[in-house]
């Protein structure tokens, strides 16, 4: 289980290079959701590495609100405020 989330970290690494260095908004908002994404599932293997389901309930709250997040940029972005 812990050579999976060793993974994860590793790609969690390079999606926060895809967020520092695009080149656009749109590729940095791309890697902002491919590291929320990761986060949520590194939170969600260690529940079940460790049994508590308290690191499920923040993974559901970190998934929440980056979605949230998503959706305000694309509204406010995309027609002009």
């Amino acid at each position: 289980m812990s050579l999976f989330i060793g993974i994860l970290v590793v790609f969690l690494a390079l999606a926060a290079v895809r967020l520092v260095i695009g080149p656009t908004t749109e590729d940095r908002l791309l890697g902002l959701t491919m590291v929320s994404a990761h986060i949520v599932l590194i939170l969600a293997m260690l529940a079940v590495e460790f049994g508590n389901s308290f690191y499920l309930d923040a993974a559901m709250i970190y998934a929440l609100l980056s979605f949230t997040e998503v959706i305000a940029y694309v509204r406010f972005s995309g027609s002009g405020g």
